[in-house]
C-alpha cells in the first residue's frame, strides 16, 4: 500500500503562518464542554473509567446514534453502526475492505481528496465523473453508466457535496441504486453533511434499503465538534460491517472512552445543536450572498444545504486568496478538490464567518 500526502496537509506545510481566520472551514459552530454540557454531564464525564472501550462502540451510544436515522431506517438497529475515529476512518476500512488490485471506484470530481485517493491505496484507481458549473454541479445517471467496466467495484457519493454544496435528488439516488443493483456495485454515501438542512431541502434518503450500501457519519460537520473523534459507519450488509469491525481491531481498535461519553450527551441533546448550528449556517450563506450580489467578480451557485460552496471568480484566484491571507484569512482553493480554473471553496459553520468576511471586503 502507498499513501500520498493528503492535498489539505501539503497546502498548509506550505503557508508562512496560521491566519486568524478561516473562511474555508468545513465545520459547524464549534462549541466547547461549557457549551454543550451541564456541570453534572461534566462532572460524569470526568469520572469516566480511561480504559479499553468496545470494537463497534459503546452501547448506548450506538443506541443514540441510531435515533437519528430511526425514521428513515426503522427495520434497522443500533446493531448494524459502528463506531469509528471519525470519517477518515470510516471511509478507509471500507475501501480496504471491498478494494482490491485492479478494482475500479467511480466518484464525482472535484471531491474531498480521501475520496478520490483512497482507491489507489489499495492497488484499485478512481474513475470520475466531473460535475460541471453550467449544469449546477448535478451529475447525471448516465455519466456513473458509461464509467462503469468489468473492474468497477464501488460508486461513491457524497451529497450535501464538498467543495460545492450540490444536493443529490431522491430520484438521482433511487436510479443510483438500481444501478448498483444491476451492476452488482457496492454503493458507498459520505454523508458527513447530511444533517445540514438550514433551508429545509430534505439530505436524507433510504441508501440502505440496497443491501451493499453503507453510509458513513461524524461529529465534526454539522454538529461542530470535531475535536470529539466520533464517527460511525452504518449498512444492513453484515459482511461488510464485520469486515470494518476486523479492521479496527488493526487500527483505532476503540474509540477514546471520554469522547464517548461526550458523544453519548451530544446524541440525547442531537435536535438543539443541529438547529442551533444550521441557523449559523443560513445566516451567513445569506451574508454571502449579498456579498457575491456585490462583487462582479465574484460567482457561484448558492448551496441548499450542507454547509459549503465553491465559488468562482473572474481574477486568477491563487493572487487573489495570497492577498486575503496578507488580511488574516486563510480560503482554500479549487485545486485542492481536484477542480481546474478560478475556484476556491467557502464554509459557512463558524460563528467569527461575518469578521473574516468583513476583513476581505
Amino acid at each position: 500500500m502507498k499513501f500520498r500526502e493528503m492535498k489539505h496537509h501539503e497546502f498548509y506545510e506550505r503557508l508562512p503562518r496560521r491566519a486568524r481566520y478561516n473562511l474555508s472551514d468545513a465545520c459547524g459552530a464549534t462549541a466547547t464542554l461549557n457549551d454543550i454540557l451541564t456541570e453534572d454531564e461534566i462532572a460524569k464525564v470526568a469520572s469516566v473509567p480511561l480504559v479499553y472501550g468496545s470494537v463497534e462502540g459503546r452501547a448506548d451510544l450506538r443506541a443514540g446514534i441510531y435515533e437519528l436515522y430511526r425514521s428513515l431506517y426503522p427495520d434497522l438497529s443500533a446493531d448494524n453502526i459502528t463506531v469509528l475515529s471519525g470519517t477518515e476512518e470510516g471511509l478507509f476500512s471500507i475501501m480496504a475492505s471491498i478494494v482490491k488490485p485492479s478494482d475500479e471506484v467511480i466518484g464525482v470530481l472535484p471531491c474531498y481528496p480521501s475520496l478520490s485517493d483512497l482507491p489507489a491505496c489499495f492497488g484499485g484507481s478512481f474513475k470520475p465523473v466531473t460535475l460541471r458549473a453550467e449544469n449546477q454541479w448535478l451529475p447525471c445517471i448516465d455519466d456513473f453508466a458509461t464509467q462503469i467496466s468489468e473492474h468497477t467495484k464501488a460508486i461513491v457519493i457524497n451529497s450535501p457535496h464538498n467543495p460545492t454544496g450540490m444536493v443529490l435528488g431522491e430520484d438521482f439516488i433511487d436510479s443510483l441504486i438500481a444501478l448498483c443493483e444491476r451492476h452488482g456495485l457496492y454503493l458507498i454515501s459520505d454523508d458527513v453533511f447530511s444533517f445540514s438542512e438550514f433551508s429545509g431541502v430534505s439530505c436524507q434518503f433510504n441508501v440502505l434499503k440496497y443491501e451493499k450500501a453503507i453510509l458513513t457519519n461524524v461529529l465534526s460537520k454539522t454538529f461542530g465538534l470535531p475535536g470529539i473523534r466520533i464517527g460511525w459507519v452504518m449498512s444492513s450488509n453484515r459482511e461488510l460491517t464485520e469486515s470494518i469491525r476486523r479492521l479496527k481491531t488493526y487500527n483505532s481498535i476503540c474509540q477514546s472512552q471520554l469522547d464517548e461519553q461526550v458523544a453519548c450527551f451530544v446524541m440525547q441533546k442531537a435536535d438543539e445543536i443541529i438547529k442551533h448550528n444550521n441557523k449559523v449556517v443560513f445566516e451567513n450563506i445569506e451574508l454571502f450572498d449579498d456579498f457575491v450580489a456585490t462583487h462582479d467578480l465574484l460567482s457561484w451557485h448558492k448551496p441548499k444545504a450542507g454547509i459549503l460552496g465553491l465559488v468562482h471568480t473572474t481574477v486568477p484566484v491563487i493572487p487573489l486568496l495570497d492577498s486575503w491571507f496578507e488580511k488574516d484569512v486563510l480560503v482554500l482553493p479549487g485545486e485542492l478538490f481536484g477542480i481546474e480554473g478560478d475556484y476556491f471553496r467557502v464554509g459557512f459553520g463558524k460563528k467569527d464567518f461575518p469578521e473574516a468576511l468583513a476583513c476581505i471586503i
